[in-house]
């Protein structure tokens, strides 16, 4: 979230901008200390139980409290915001109410009948003990929820 979501308040040399270094230029990487607004959208079809949702509910927290984002929108979806599972609902509802985030996380286990979606944003997908799912857009980090007691 911190590298997809970073801005270019400041400038840094101690990490060197690493689309020049090919060219042998040195310059320095912008970074920003604040992330403006998120989506996380969460995962609430049938094969989500309580469980999941508590988990996914922790994550939540854990992503505010790391990057302390000024706008948070937290968005439950199956097979359209607010019931089966397809992500483009979350899609279409972002658009249709004009929502531009800097990121979406999507937290689900993965279990989608839809496609993983064409979104406008960066998406970070947050996948619940289903490490076959592999999303064809953005970014994918496999929770194991064994891992989280």
């Amino acid at each position: 979230v911190k590298s997809t979501c970073a801005g270019k308040d400041f400038s840094t040399w101690a990490r060197p901008n690493r689309r020049f270094l090919g060219q042998g230029v040195y310059l320095p990487s912008g970074i920003s200390e604040k992330v403006d607004e998120l989506v996380l959208a969460i995962d609430t079809s049938g094969s989500i139980g309580q469980r999941a949702l508590t988990l996914f509910l922790t994550e939540v927290k854990a992503i505010c409290d790391t990057v302390k984002p000024d706008k948070v929108r937290l968005l439950y979806w199956g097979h359209s915001v607010g019931g089966g599972t397809d992500v483009e609902c979350v899609v279409e509802y972002m658009r249709d109410n004009k929502i531009t985030p800097q990121a979406t996380i999507v937290l689900t286990d993965g279990d989608l009948y839809g496609g993983w979606g064409k979104w406008d944003c960066p998406v970070l997908w947050a996948i619940l003990d289903n490490e076959d799912a592999n999303p064809d857009v953005g970014k994918r980090v496999h929770i194991k929820s064994g891992e989280m007691e």
